[in-house]
């Protein structure tokens, strides 16, 4: 279909006035995060923004950069949802920066507001994406569903050279941020990602770190899914909350 969206709706938008949305990996076919959304309230509907050009959207062309996919998404989720709804993105590895770029274009949309940016196993947008490269290949290697369907790398090479050519203008946004990370991470700790705080000018919302590596959420959906709730559901004041462990 022409007007198909790289948007899949997980849980009841009727209704709702926040939404979270998810950003994929570098090498993703569909959103890796479904597990994660099952855990969410009922009330907290899921939206996953899938790459064209894979998956069930391999009949679309792929985009050709960063900016390209994020205006993809941004005209999708334009389309799809309610004046008024309050958004709040996370975005692993690869997927932070793009949640980035979609927060910036969706702040210049004044229909919506950016309740919270999470941005997780991931450098600031600024770095050199070379640590990026590294930690996705390996992502990759520990994903075997991800292996099967993408057994040449086709899917991960795209996605890692839009990484590798993408060039910040940094113009600060003003979402609230909050900093997630695997414990055993080795590409992305809590002294790596601090630098993302400039990249705002909202408050900090936290540093919040889980038991694993890279891929922790794949195996802590719930905890995370707790924590992109309690996020949501905050007083709406400009906040600080310490740094927190899960275990």
């Amino acid at each position: 279909m022409v007007n198909e969206r790289a948007v899949a709706v997980q849980g009841k938008l009727h209704g709702a006035t926040d939404a979270v949305l998810f950003l994929p990996p570098a090498g993703s076919v569909t959103s890796p995060y479904f597990p994660v959304g099952a855990h969410l309230p009922q009330t907290l509907p899921a939206l996953h923004c899938e790459l064209p050009g894979r998956g069930r959207l391999a009949h679309h062309a792929a985009p050709s950069s960063v900016s390209a996919a994020a205006d993809r998404w941004a005209n999708d989720l334009t389309a799809l949802l309610p004046h008024g709804s309050r958004l709040h993105l996370f975005g692993h590895s690869l997927g932070a920066l793009l949640a980035y770029e979609l927060a910036v274009r969706l702040e210049a949309r004044p229909q919506y507001t950016i309740g919270s940016l999470s941005v997780s196993g991931a450098q600031d947008p600024g770095s050199t994406p070379r640590t990026a490269v590294v930690a996705a290949f390996e992502a990759l290697r520990r994903s075997h569903s991800e292996r099967e369907r993408d057994t040449e790398g086709t899917w991960l090479a795209q996605d890692l050279r839009m990484r590798r050519e993408h060039r910040v203008t940094q113009r600060p946004i003003q979402a609230p941020l909050a900093l997630f990370c695997g414990d055993s991470d080795p590409f992305a700790r809590p002294a790596d990602m601090a630098q993302w705080a400039s990249f705002t000018t909202g408050p900090l919302l936290g540093t919040f770190t889980f038991p694993g590596g890279h891929d922790y959420y794949l195996s802590g959906q719930a905890a995370v899914a707790t924590t992109i709730t309690d996020l949501v559901e905050r007083p709406r004041g400009p906040l600080h909350t310490p740094d927190r462990t899960h275990t």
